[in-house]
Formats: C-alpha cells, structure tokens, sequence
C-alpha cells in the first residue's frame, strides 16, 4: 500500500534553478485539434520545448470533454494540456492569420490535425511557411495520401478499421475498441518520436527540416502486425477468445480479478501448490504447454474455484515469493496508493492534485510537469524574441 515516507515529487517552484532539458530551446507551434497531436505536443514540453497550442475560438475541443473537475476544467484537456502556452485564433481571419504567421516564423515544429483539403484552404502547406528549417507533423486519421485521406475519423473508427477492435472482447460478443483514448496516445508517441528524428537529422545535415505524414491507422496497423502475420501464416482471420479463464485473462477471486501466467514448467508446479491442487503440481504430465492446452477443459475449472478463495494480495504475495509470474488487476483508484508506484516516486503532486509521472527515465534531462493547462484561452499568448 501507500506509504506516506514516499511522497510524489512537488510541484516545481518557479524561482528554482534551471534544469537541463533535452529539447530547451526548440519552439513548437501546434494547431492540432486531435488527442493524438495534443499527446505528441505534451510529450515535446515535458523534455522542455516551448509548445504554443493555437486553439480554435470555441477552444480545444478537449476542453468540452467530461468527466470535469470542481472548477469546470476537463480532466482529459488538464492532462494532455499541460506544459503549454495557449492562444485563440482564427486562421479565417486576416488580423489572426498574421499572427499565426509570426509564431510560425519562429517555430522549429509545427503540429498540424488538418486533412489535405483543409490545408490547402488555409494555406499550411508546407511551401507556404518559407521555412527550410521547419519540421512539419500532419497527424490525421488515414494519413495525407490515399483514397480515405479526406475522411474524418475518431477512436472507434479507427480502432474498427485498423483491425483492433476485431482482436478484442469475446466471440459470442461484439467487437471492442481498446480502452480510453489509445490509438491517440499510440499516434502520438510515434509522432514524438519521428519529430525527434527529424530534429536529429536537420542538426545532421545543414539545418534542413522535413514533413512529416502520421496517420493514426498506420500506427494502430503496424501495432498488430503479431497478430496480423499470424492471420496470414493460418490463412484464416485470428478469432477472438471464446471466453476468459486461467489460460486468457484475469479471473475472479475474492476481493477482484487476478491474472496468473503459466509459461514453465516451475510456474505451474509452484502455482499449484500454493493452490493446494498437489495432484496436479505432481503430475509431470501437465509440465507441458502442449498437454495443458490439449486437456484445459480438465483444469480450468479446479484452478479457478481454488484462485476464487483468496484475496489478491495474499495471491500475489505466495507467489511472487516463488517467482511466478502473476499479479492483481487494479482499479485506477488503486493505482494511486500501489507501493511500487509510490516507492518511484513517480506521482507528482500539483496545486490541482496528483498527476502521473515520467513515462520514461533520463538521468541527465529529466521529465518535468512544469505547469498545469492553460485554464483560458490567453488572448496576448505567444513567444518572445
């Protein structure tokens, strides 16, 4: 459980003495619209960009998402928000296009949701910035080519269209899409990570930037590629579980679910007999992966009932002891009290509450939550010379 000696980072105080950052400097402008281009923007502030998020007048439309906290903010748009500067703007209008064009002229990236037409309307091409230096991301639906490149698109369709949404739930079911807001944290991390490389290779080779195509489809695609190139080895699509037991998910026990991997043979005999189920744990015949797979109708049920005993704590406790591979399903409220969690250190404590922490490590320029979300759209925002 929580321990209270390991208490989340505090919040940085703004007088404190600057902390080496890996991408200090670099100027992102991003008038993207998606989770997909927020997440990517966050990550650039987190290891220290300058990310200026150019919001429509109405708003990112985060910022209208619920559940929303007691001071009206949205909780998703206080998470993928966060570390940035905002501005409102019209790209329609004269007077606020010539302001964009002023931050832009600035910007190292730009990160752009719109689709080829909407673009080409607004003049964001990437000849029109007039910038060799400039890295361009597009993050769209399906990508900037192709016969749906003009398509819109959200979570669910793309999940269902990238084949995902056939991978998961039970077969006797419908189809389910993963859960929360997946394909855009994948999207963006691979976005990420493709304009780090562009930034690696524009310092590399003459300061000359690029443009960068993201399509949330490729990503969630190349994500199932296992499961993919099994469908083409079998010839035949890859079905969905028929049902959940010991051998494909979490099952329940008395306080929750508990997940349990039987991969060795040394799993399956110490599981057993932390079960009491010694005819089995003896038997050398279940050792084997094959033999287990071939007789599961003349377990599953025994191992089941046995697990359904105990709590989710004393499960795992016997068994890690004994280095089997297993552990508790969480709830996300019990995430925050988990002591491995605390014992990183990796909550980190703001005047608006607990956030989640680092998703990654670096020893010499670390992750920081520099500063909550823009709670309003600020009307003089922008960059300095």
């Amino acid at each position: 459980m929580y321990r209270p000696d390991s208490e989340p980072r505090p919040w940085p105080d703004s007088r404190e003495a600057a902390v080496t950052e890996a991408l200090s400097g670099v100027r992102v402008l991003d008038v993207s619209t998606s989770v997909s281009g927020a997440w990517c923007s966050r990550m650039l502030a987190d290891f220290g960009a300058d990310v200026l998020i150019v919001e429509p007048p109405a708003g990112h439309p985060l910022r209208g998402e619920p559940p929303f906290d007691d001071s009206g903010q949205s909780i998703a748009a206080s998470w993928f928000l966060a570390n940035k500067r905002s501005v409102a703007l019209d790209l329609r209008e004269p007077w606020d296009w010539e302001r964009f064009s002023a931050f832009a002229a600035k910007a190292d990236v730009v990160v752009s949701s719109y689709r080829p037409s909407q673009l080409r309307a607004l003049g964001l091409e990437y000849e029109h910035f007039d910038d060799p230096r400039l890295v361009l991301c597009h993050i769209t639906p399906y990508g900037m080519t192709g016969a749906r490149a003009e398509d819109p698109a959200n979570e669910l369709t793309v999940a269902a269209l990238s084949g995902w949404a056939s991978l998961n739930g039970e077969a006797a079911r419908y189809p389910l899409k993963p859960s929360g807001h997946q394909v855009g944290l994948c999207t963006g991390t691979a976005a990420y990570a493709a304009i780090i490389a562009a930034l690696i290779h524009r310092g590399a080779n003459g300061e000359r930037g690029q443009e960068i195509d993201i399509a949330e489809l490729d990503v969630m695609v190349s994500a199932a590629s296992p499961a993919i190139l099994r469908g083409q080895y079998l010839g035949t699509p890859v079905p969905r579980r028929e049902s959940v037991d010991i051998t494909s998910g979490p099952v329940p026990v008395a306080d929750g679910y508990f997940s349990l991997t039987i991969s060795r043979a040394h799993f399956w005999r110490d599981a057993m007999t932390v079960l009491g189920l010694h005819d089995l744990a003896e038997d050398q015949r279940w050792e084997s992966a094959w033999y287990r797979a071939a007789h599961r109708d003349e377990y599953i049920d025994r191992v089941g009932a046995a697990m359904s005993t105990w709590t989710r704590a004393e499960l795992f406790d016997e068994l890690a002891a004994r280095r089997v591979v297993a552990g508790p399903v969480l709830t996300m409220e019990e995430l925050r009290s988990n002591e491995h969690l605390a014992e990183r250190g990796f909550w980190t404590e703001t005047p608006e509450g607990t956030f989640p922490g680092a998703p990654f490590r670096m020893s010499a320029t670390p992750w920081r939550l520099r500063d909550h979300a823009p709670a309003q759209l600020l009307p003089e925002a922008g960059w300095g010379e």
